[in-house]
């Protein structure tokens, strides 16, 4: 790995962590021009940064939810509950 790559990177992580972007989406950075400003005397470099980020509403795949499971409502349960201790008493 050459310097290069290693400076690229640490530039999105810094850009990532500014954003709040989650690492595992990825992002890219790369140069898309430059120039010299000969009334500044600066060298312009416009670098374009672009990161994926998932709508607020997609849910991840390691985050998906489990099987609804159909429940019985709390009043069934709990006449069970008041039959099976009827019969224990009798």
């Amino acid at each position: 790995m050459n310097d290069n790559t290693t400076l690229w990177n640490r530039l999105r992580a810094v850009l990532d962590t500014m954003f709040y972007v989650n690492n595992r989406t990825g992002s890219t950075a790369k140069v898309v021009t430059q120039s010299f400003d000969m009334a500044e005397m600066d060298h312009v470099v416009l670098i374009e940064y672009r990161a994926r980020v998932m709508p607020p509403d997609v849910i991840e795949s390691d985050q998906m939810p489990s099987k609804q499971v159909k429940r019985a409502p709390m009043e069934s349960i709990r006449e069970l509950f008041a039959q099976q201790h009827r019969e224990h008493q009798a």
